[in-house]
């Protein structure tokens, strides 16, 4: 969301003078379009908004004031200080070419993100006497009887929640939603809220998951300078995505995907890693944001003793065995290079920083930089703080094993 101020060349400390109640109402016989409904009360100056959206999941848009097509949305003046929004948001969405949905509604369940009933906004305000203004807001669901709801957000009653977005003139609802005949479990760890909501069908146990994350969770957090006060896991069965999809505050994981895989990685880490790292990849950075993720899912368990040296070495030994090799990683996007080279390879430069530092320093310092600093990474900021946390640029070491994609020899001296 891009806020557009009319006037003021300095920016004041936003002031709440205007709320904002996003309304999902679901009903039974056509769960799989919800009806959304934006009330907006105090909003004399909001000129105008500017929606865009893919109007084959968004559609049947009316409310108070003029609503005009635009390219890829609509231009809405809600002429205020009261105003509506109402239109339709289509469940259902397939991802990737077998039938697998990241957004879904079943008879007893949905599980989607916010992105799928949300179109994306951009907002032309006046200030007033200096004062930018701010919204107050709610996202509020109206469910068939004997549905629950799961949100990453702070909850204000049942299917009600707070919504806070410093810095953003209109507060927005983010992250994975559950709603329906749902099995919910909670427990604190290194200071979040871990909620576990599943669908029917989920074979997802909690209580182990609870015991991956007590021993691995603080690390990660401690490593990412990350603690969100909640995160959601959200499991579902079938027709949904066979993977994991990480979102604000939030993932989705599929309900039959197993704690640790057989190279003793985890699915569950992974996507924790994408929740809380607090920066963003660029065009080349794939390589860097999964391998990450997945050289920190084995990683954190050896560290707690999960998974012992020799399964330890199977699993770097299966990175290079089924790696996608001789190729130039940053113009990758093949989960045979970003999930089993793209480990490899941070393995190994955690080695080699280890090695040029004396063991003073490590691959953790370089992501504990990147996670401090935030932004945008590519492949050339990665490099530079390695060099700055190594002390030597490892050129011959990036050229080698990233752009040209050769394989190693030998796991710990190559």
């Amino acid at each position: 969301m891009t806020a557009l101020p009319a006037a003021a060349d300095t920016v004041a400390t936003p002031k709440e003078t205007f709320s904002v109640d996003y309304v999902v109402t679901v009903t039974n016989r056509h769960s799989a379009v919800a009806t959304v409904r934006w009330e907006l009360v105090g909003i004399d100056e909001i000129r105008e908004l500017r929606l865009h959206y893919d109007p084959k999941r968004l559609d049947h848009f009316e409310g108070s004031g003029r609503l005009e097509p635009i390219d890829g949305g609509l231009r809405w003046i809600p002429a205020g200080p009261y105003a509506h929004l109402t239109y339709h948001a289509h469940i259902d969405h397939v991802r990737g070419q077998h039938q697998r949905y990241d957004s879904y509604a079943d008879g007893n369940w949905i599980v989607t993100r916010a992105r799928d009933l949300f179109p994306r906004v951009a907002i032309s305000c006046e200030t007033r006497e200096g004062e930018r203004p701010s919204s107050r807001a709610r996202l509020i669901f109206r469910l068939p009887p004997g549905w629950q709801s799961a949100a990453a957000l702070p909850a204000l009653g049942k299917g009600t929640y707070q919504l806070r977005e410093p810095g953003r003139l209109l507060d927005r609802p983010h992250g994975w939603f559950a709603l329906g005949k749902l099995r919910l479990d909670h427990r604190e760890i290194a200071g979040m809220m871990i909620q576990v909501a599943r669908a029917p069908g989920s074979a997802l146990s909690p209580p182990d998951l609870f015991r991956l994350l007590e021993t691995t969770l603080p690390d990660l957090s401690k490593l990412l300078h990350a603690q969100p006060a909640t995160v959601l896991v959200v499991s579902a069965p079938d027709p949904m995505w066979h993977g994991g999809i990480s979102g604000e505050n939030s993932f989705y994981i599929h309900g039959k995907r197993p704690l640790r895989t057989a190279d003793k990685t985890s699915p569950y880490l992974h996507e924790l890693f994408h929740v809380l790292q607090p920066y963003k990849p660029a065009a080349d950075a794939d390589w860097i944001e999964e391998g990450l993720a997945e050289y920190y899912s084995l990683e954190l368990q050896r560290r707690s003793g999960l998974v012992d040296p020799a399964a330890y070495a199977r699993a770097l030994g299966y990175f290079q065995r089924f790696g996608k090799w001789n190729v130039n990683l940053t113009q990758q996007q093949d989960n045979a290079a970003t999930n089993n080279s793209a480990p490899l390879i941070m393995y190994a430069l955690d080695q080699h920083i280890q090695h040029a530092t004396a063991g003073k320093k490590r691959l953790d310092d370089v992501v504990g930089r990147l996670a401090q600093d935030g932004g945008e990474v590519d492949t050339a900021r990665f490099m530079q703080v390695v060099k700055q946390v190594s002390g030597k640029p490892l050129t011959k070491f990036f050229d080698r094993h990233v752009v040209h994609g050769i394989p190693f020899s030998h796991h710990v001296t190559d």
